[in-house]
C-alpha cells in the first residue's frame, strides 16, 4: 500500500457509478479529505457516505475508493483518520454480511462482472448480482488490508487506535492471530473512551474465535493461552486489578463486565454488580468531559452529532448508556444483578428518570418473570415519579380552577433529563413513561400509584388529536383502565365527547370489567352523533369505522340489549355489501369479531345472522357463525359455514387466521361439532402445517372427541405436544384452549411436567434470551395470563 497516494487520478472514475451518478466528483472528495479545514473534510466525508456507499450499498466506486481511504487512514500527515477508518469499518459490515449470504454462491465475483460487462447490462438491470460481486470484492479488498492496518493500533492519536482497532476485528480473516496484539494494546491504552471502545472490540473479536479457542463451558476444548490472558485482563479491568476500581474510567468496567458475561460468564465476578454499582457511583461523582465536538457542516454527520450531544451533555454519559445497555444484554437471566442496577439508576434519578432507563425496565421486568419482591421495588419507585407530577400540576393549577395545564408528550420533551440535579422536577415524558411500564411490564399497583395515576388523569388536558395516548394524562387513563379501577371509566366517559374514538375503547371497555357499565349513556349519546353524522354522509368509511368501534365498545360493557342496537347498523352494512356485490365492511367484521357474539339478546336477531352465513367474506361468515352459535346452539346452521372453512386451503396470512378463527369456534363447540372430526383428523395429518394451525386442530379435536381417551384423544394430545415442544409460542394457546375445556377432562399425558418446566423458565413467553439493540415491546400480559392458565391447569392435575 502506498501511503504517500496524494492524488487519485489512477481510476476513470468517470466510468464509475455511485448513488448519484458517475463518480466524477469522488476524486475531489477524496482529495478534500486532506484539507486543513475541518469543515471541508467533514463535508467531503459526507458525501462520500451518501454517495458511494449511499444507505450501504457497494458500487464500482467504492471499491476503488478502498485503496485511497487506506492510504489516508495510514498517513499520520492526514487530520482526521479516524471518521475514515470508520467509513472503511461500515463499507466492511455490508460486505461482510454478503460473503456470509453469497460467498459460495458466487465463488468469482470478478468473473460475473466481467460477463456482465460483455452482455452490456446496465447495473439497473441487474442490481442485486452487481451489488453482490462488488461487495464481495470489497470484502477481499478490506481482509488484504489487516495486514498494513495493524500498526495503527500503536498510533499517536487516541481515536485512530480506536477506529483501527474496529476495522481489523471485523476485516480480520484470522481472528486469534489479533487476540494478542489487541489485548497488548488494550492493557496500555491509556484514554478512557478508547479503552472501552478497546474493550468492546475485543468482545466482537470473542464473538468470531472458534468455539474450541474460546473460554465458554459451553464450547469444545480449554481455553487458549491468548484468550486466558485476555480474560484475566477484562477481570483486572472490571474489578480494579489493573487500575484501582475508583480510579477506572466506569464505562470501561461496565463494558469489561458485558464481555466477561457474554463470552466468559464463569469467570464473571461474584460481586459483579456491585463492581459496575461503583463504577456508576464514580460517574456520578466525577467532572465529565463533553462529547466529542465538531464543526457546524450542515451535514447527515454533524445532524446526528448534534442529536448525539442534546441526548447526552457529556461524553462519559454518552457511553455509559451505551455500555450499561451492553450490560444488560449479556447478563441475561442474571436477574437479581440487573434489579440491583436498574434500582441504582432509580434510586439517583427519582424522580427525574432518565428515557434509557425506561428502556432497560422494559427489557427486564417486560421480558422476564422476576421475584413479585423485585417487581413491587420498582413499582414503587415508578410511583414516587407519578407522585411527583402529580404535585407539581396541582401547584400549577392553585388558584386557577377554570384552566387545566396542556400536557406534553415525549416527542415534546429531549429524551435526556439531567438526573443528577437535586430536586429536578419531573416532565410530562417522564411521567408518561412511567406510567407505561407499569402497565405494560405488568408491574403491582398500589393504591398510592392508582391514586396519583387519577389525579395526574383528573389535571391533564387530553389533546383531540391523534396521538394523546401517549401524554401522561393519556398513559394515566390507561393504567387506571388496566388496573380495572372505577376512576378509569370515569375519565374514559369524559373523553368520548367530542373526541376522536380510541382504537383501543372495545378492549379498554373489556378491561374495566363491571365498571365499564358506566360508559352506557356516554357511548349511547357519542353513537347519536355518529348516527346523525351517517344520515348526512352514508358512504363516509370513517365515520362507519367509529360507530363500529363503539358498538364494539358497547357489547364489551355487556349492556343487556346490545344486540337490538348492532343489529339494524350489521343489516345496513350486509345491504350495502349485496348491491356493491363485495363482502361485508370491515365494521362489521369488526362487530362479529367478540368472542361471546353480538349481545345477550341475539336470539333475537337470528335472521341476519343467518342472512351472513351466505356473505362473501369468509371472515363475516365464520363471525356470524360464532354469533349465531352463542344466539342459539344450533350446531346444524353452522357446520356447513365451519366445514367449507376448514377444507379450504390455506394460502396466506388472511386465509390462516379465518382458519384459526373457525378451529377456535369448533373447539367451543364441543361434541356438538362431533361431524367435523374426519376434517380435523386429515387436517392434523396434513404435512408441513403451521405450528399454531396444529395446535388449534388438535384442540379442536380434543375438543369434540368428548370425555374419554379415545384414538382422536391420543392423537390430539400428541400432536399439542409436539406443537409445545416445537415451538415456545404456542405454548400460550395450547394452556389458553385446554384451559377453556372441561375442568374434569385430564390433561394429556406428560403435559403437567413440561407446564412446570416452563413455569420455572424465567423468560416471559416471547423472550429468545438474546440481547438485542433494537427496542422491544414484550407481550408481558399475555405471558401473565399464560402464567394464570398454566397455574389452574397443574391445579387440575
Amino acid at each position: 500500500m502506498d501511503a504517500n497516494l496524494d492524488t487519485p487520478v489512477d481510476v476513470d472514475w468517470a466510468k464509475l457509478i455511485h448513488a448519484y451518478g458517475t463518480a466524477e466528483d469522488v476524486p475531489a472528495l477524496l482529495q478534500n479529505l486532506r484539507s486543513d479545514d475541518a469543515l471541508t473534510r467533514e463535508r467531503a466525508l459526507d458525501a462520500l457516505y451518501g454517495g458511494v456507499h449511499h444507505q450501504g450499498d457497494v458500487y464500482d466506486s467504492t471499491l476503488a475508493c478502498i485503496p485511497h481511504l487506506l492510504a489516508l487512514a495510514q498517513d499520520p500527515n492526514v487530520p482526521d483518520r479516524g471518521p475514515v477508518i470508520g467509513l472503511l469499518t461500515s463499507i466492511a459490515a455490508t460486505a461482510n454480511a454478503a460473503a456470509e449470504e453469497y460467498g459460495t454462491t458466487m465463488p468469482d465475483p470478478q468473473a460475473v462482472l466481467a460477463e456482465a460487462a460483455a452482455a452490456g447490462l446496465d447495473p439497473d438491470e441487474w442490481w442485486e448480482e452487481y451489488a453482490c460481486a462488488h461487495q464481495l470484492l470489497a470484502e477481499r479488498a478490506l481482509t488484504a488490508a489487516v495486514p498494513s492496518m495493524l500498526p495503527l493500533l500503536a498510533d499517536a492519536e487516541a481515536d485512530v487506535r480506536a477506529a483501527a482497532a474496529t476495522f481489523l476485528v471485523r476485516c480480520t480473516d484470522e481472528p486469534r492471530a489479533l487476540l494478542p496484539a489487541l489485548t497488548a494494546g488494550l492493557r496500555t491504552e491509556p484514554h478512557p473512551a478508547t479503552r472501552q471502545s478497546l474493550v468492546e472490540d475485543l468482545a466482537d473479536l470473542f464473538g468470531r474465535l472458534p468455539d474450541g479457542q474460546a473460554g465458554h463451558p459451553a464450547r469444545a476444548g480449554a481455553p487458549t493461552e491468548d484468550f486466558q490472558a485476555a480474560i484475566d485482563l477484562l477481570l483486572s479491568l472490571s474489578t480494579g486489578q489493573q487500575v484501582p476500581l475508583l480510579e477506572q474510567d466506569p464505562a470501561t468496567v461496565l463494558a469489561a463486565l458485558t464481555a466477561l458475561a457474554a463470552h466468559a460468564p464463569h469467570t464473571l465476578p461474584p460481586d459483579a454488580a456491585d463492581c459496575a454499582l461503583t463504577a456508576l457511583d464514580r460517574a456520578g461523582n466525577q467532572p465529565a468531559p463533553p462529547p466529542p465536538g465538531g464543526p457546524d457542516s450542515d451535514t447527515m454527520l454533524s445532524y446526528l452529532r448534534t442529536l448525539r450531544a442534546s441526548a447526552y451533555p457529556t461524553d462519559t454519559e454518552m457511553r455509559l448508556v451505551d455500555a450499561m445497555r451492553d450490560l444488560h444484554g449479556a447478563l441475561g437471566a442474571r436477574l437479581h444483578d440487573r434489579h440491583q442496577l436498574v434500582l441504582h439508576e432509580l434510586r439517583r434519578a427519582v424522580p427525574a428518570v432518565r428515557t434509557d432507563t425506561f428502556d432497560r425496565i422494559s427489557d427486564l421486568y417486560g421480558a422476564w418473570r422476576v421475584p413479585p419482591q423485585h417487581a413491587a421495588q420498582v413499582a414503587e419507585l415508578l410511583g414516587t415519579v407519578l407522585t411527583a407530577y402529580a404535585e407539581s400540576l396541582e401547584t400549577q393549577t392553585e388558584g386557577q380552577p377554570d384552566s387545566q395545564p396542556e400536557d406534553v408528550s415525549p416527542a415534546d420533551t429531549s429524551p435526556s433529563t439531567a438526573a443528577s440535579v437535586a430536586g429536578a422536577c419531573v416532565t410530562a415524558a417522564v411521567a408518561a413513561a412511567a406510567a407505561e411500564e407499569l402497565r405494560c411490564c405488568c408491574l403491582p399497583l398500589t393504591p398510592d400509584i392508582l391514586d396519583a395515576a387519577h389525579r395526574i388523569a383528573d389535571a391533564s388536558g387530553y389533546r383531540t388529536d391523534h396521538g394523546w395516548q401517549s401524554s401522561a394524562g393519556g398513559a394515566c387513563l390507561q393504567l387506571l383502565i388496566a388496573a380495572e379501577d372505577r376512576r378509569g371509566a370515569h375519565h374514559l366517559a369524559e373523553l368520548l365527547y367530542g373526541r376522536v374514538v380510541p382504537e383501543e375503547l372495545p378492549d379498554w371497555c373489556r378491561a374495566l370489567g363491571p365498571h365499564a357499565a358506566t360508559l352506557v349513556p356516554a357511548l349511547g349519546a357519542r353513537l347519536q352523533q355518529a348516527a346523525d353524522h351517517m344520515s348526512d354522509h352514508p358512504d363516509d368509511d370513517h365515520a362507519l369505522d367509529e360507530a363500529a368501534l363503539l358498538l364494539a365498545a358497547l357489547s364489551s360493557t355487556g349492556f343487556d340489549e346490545t344486540a337490538g342496537v348492532i343489529a339494524p347498523f350489521l343489516d345496513a352494512l350486509a345491504d350495502r355489501a349485496e348491491e356493491q356485490e363485495t363482502g361485508l365492511h370491515r365494521a362489521g367484521l369488526l362487530l362479529l369479531q367478540h368472542p361471546d357474539g353480538i349481545g345477550p339478546d341475539a336470539a333475537g336477531h337470528t335472521p341476519l345472522l343467518h342472512r351472513l352465513l351466505t356473505d362473501r367474506s369468509p371472515e363475516a361468515r365464520i363471525g356470524a357463525a360464532r354469533a349465531l352459535w352463542h344466539a342459539e346452539h344450533n350446531a346444524a346452521s353452522v357446520l356447513p359455514v365451519l366445514t367449507t372453512a376448514l377444507e379450504a386451503t390455506i394460502e396466506n396470512a388472511h386465509d390462516r387466521i379465518v382458519t384459526h378463527e373457525a378451529l377456535d369456534l369448533v373447539a367451543a363447540m364441543g361434541p356438538a361439532a362431533a361431524p367435523l372430526a374426519p376434517t380435523l383428523r386429515a387436517r392434523l395429518r396434513a404435512p408441513h402445517g403451521h405450528v399454531l394451525t396444529t395446535a388449534r386442530t388438535a384442540l379442536a379435536l380434543r375438543a369434540v372427541s368428548g370425555p374419554g381417551n379415545g384414538p382422536d384423544t391420543v392423537a390430539a394430545d400428541t400432536a399439542l405436544l409436539t406443537a409445545w415442544t416445537t415451538d415456545r409460542s404456542a405454548r400460550a394457546t395450547i394452556a389458553a384452549g385446554l384451559h377453556r375445556q372441561v375442568p374434569t377432562e385430564p390433561l394429556p399425558a406428560g403435559l403437567p411436567a413440561l407446564l412446570r418446566k416452563e413455569l420455572a423458565d424465567p423468560r416471559r413467553l416471547d423472550n429468545t434470551g438474546q440481547p438485542t439493540r433494537t427496542r422491544f415491546r414484550y407481550q408481558t400480559r399475555a405471558d401473565e395470563e399464560f402464567r394464570a392458565h398454566a397455574t389452574t391447569l397443574l391445579a387440575r392435575a
